[in-house]
Parts: C-alpha cells; structure tokens; sequence
C-alpha cells in the first residue's frame, strides 16, 4: 500500500501556521500554565509576595477550613451569587431570545439593546447601578417611594446587598446569552415546526418539544462558561462593597478574598490556597456538569 505523501507546499504551509501559533502557545504556557503550578507550589509555603517562600506543607488549608470564618463567609457568598443570579440570567434569556426570534417590528433594535451591557466594562455597569439604587436620590427608590412609599436600602442594608448584586448580574449578562440563544434559535429548521403546526401541537407543546431539546447544547454551553465566570466574580463586589465594611463583607466572594489575602495582607502563600480550593470547586462543578450533560443535552 503506497502512503500518500505530503507536498513540500502542504509542509510549508503547516510551517507557516504553527509559527504564527507560536505566540498564542507561549502566552498560554507562561500566563495560565506557569502560575496555576506556581500557586499549587506557593499554597504549600508562607510566602508574603517577596523574600524566600518558606515550606509549610498543607497548614495554610488546614488554617482555612479549620478557623477562617472570613473564608467560610467567601465561599458561602460565591455558591449564593452563583446560585442566584446564572440559572435566572439563562431562563429569562431564553425567554426573551424566543420572542426576539418572532417577526416583530425593530427585532435588530431591541438586540443592540438588550446586548448592550454586555460590552460596558463591569466597573462602568457597577457606577450605574450604584447611582440608580441610591436611597436618596435612586431612580429605582425614587419609583418605589411614589408606587409605595418606601426607599429599601439596596447598597447599604446587608440582607438586601446580595440580591442586589445578584439582579445587577443578571441585567449586564443577559445579553449575552440572548444573542447566543438565539443564534441557537435560528439554527432550528422551520419544516419542524411545520410538521408539528400540522400533528397539531400548540406553541408551548412545539417549544417543549423542538425548540428546548434543539438548542440544549447551546444552553449547557453558556451554563459552563457563566457558572466559570461567577465564580471568577470580583469587579462588582469590589465597585459596590469597597474594601471594608459590614457591605463589603456581605459580598465578598472568593476571588474578592484571594484579592485581599494577596494584595492587602500580603500573604501571598495564603491566598495561593484560597486560588487552588477555588480551582478545585470549578473543576469538580464543571466534571458534574458533563457527567449530567448526557441526560439532558441532545447532539
């Protein structure tokens, strides 16, 4: 049997794509893969961020789930926003994607709208909402106040911050997930729906039955990616809870503790372990979710 043989161009042109590879794969090797294994080796020292790291073996993780209540309160606060804000942000993106989906008037017009916030910077979205949930002068209380005669201290009272936190989520990346949704949508063969219109099925039987199974990998994708990203969470809790304070200990998740650990403790050591648990957890949330992705998502 005669192997076919590649061409001198063919290896040029494999040459050529690999070298401009290169730069990706160097910047993948010394920004994420160097300092995942430096933050497994630093979890294992008492290293303050300068001098020799000295060796304590596993005595910072003992520290933190033996005695550290602020790290029992980061990890609580993490699964709470995630929890709380990811499956919501999907269904009323899903909801929303279906009715963008419909022929309606200025349909182009309300997805530049809702895919807005997505591309503002989470600072920025943090400024805005501070100002709208103000209790002096907040449009959102100032509308509650006239409707009910209340003003809820959203950004001040430390029952309601989270759920603040939570809906703030849920409004900057709703877009995001309605333009990945709904470019699901329209992957959708319109003869399904046809053949379904004739059996007889009604909008919600076809939805049940079409829409929801079709685009099943498209949710569980944006299900990964934005449970990743909630626990990465730190520009919101630090924008609305500050450094310090009663509000900002009722927000502050576990990158926002990695952060304080590191950079305003100076214990470096200690927060390597907070960055590998936190590791740890998305990797394991992540496992579960592809061993339940068989189940429920269709191919």
């Amino acid at each position: 049997m005669k192997k076919n043989k590649i061409s001198p161009g063919k290896k040029k042109e494999a040459g050529i794509a690999y070298l401009f590879l290169l730069p990706l794969f160097i910047g993948v090797i010394l920004f994420f893969i160097i300092p995942i294994f430096q933050s497994f080796y630093y979890s294992l020292t008492s290293w303050r961020g300068v001098g020799e790291a000295e060796f304590i073996g596993l005595k910072n993780f003992a520290t933190l789930f033996k005695g550290d209540r602020k790290f029992s309160a980061e990890l609580r606060n993490t699964l709470v926003y995630v929890v709380g804000s990811i499956p919501l942000t999907i269904f009323l993106a899903l909801l929303i994607a279906n009715l963008l989906n419909a022929s309606i008037k200025g349909v182009g017009f309300y997805r530049v709208i809702y895919f807005l916030p997505n591309v503002m910077m989470g600072a920025v979205v943090a400024m805005v909402w501070k100002w709208l949930l103000n209790s002096r002068y907040g449009l959102v209380d100032a509308i509650l106040y006239f409707l009910f005669g209340i003003r809820p201290a959203w950004l001040s009272d430390t029952n309601l911050t989270m759920i603040s936190m939570c809906v703030i989520s849920i409004w900057s990346g709703m877009g995001y997930c309605i333009v990945i949704i709904l470019s699901g949508l329209q992957s959708i063969g319109t003869t399904y729906y046809e053949a379904a219109k004739i059996d007889g099925a009604n909008a919600v039987q076809r939805f049940i039955s079409i829409t929801f199974p079709m685009i099943t990998p498209t949710i569980f994708f944006l299900l990964i990616t934005r449970v990743i990203g909630a626990f990465n969470q730190f520009d919101l809790v630090y924008m609305l809870g500050g450094n310090e304070g009663p509000v900002q200990e009722s927000l502050r998740t576990l990158v926002f503790g990695i952060y304080k650990s590191g950079f305003v403790e100076y214990s470096m050591g200690y927060a390597s372990a907070k960055a590998v648990i936190l590791f740890g957890i998305i990797l394991i949330v992540t496992f579960f979710q592809f061993l339940g992705e068989k189940k429920w998502v269709n191919y």
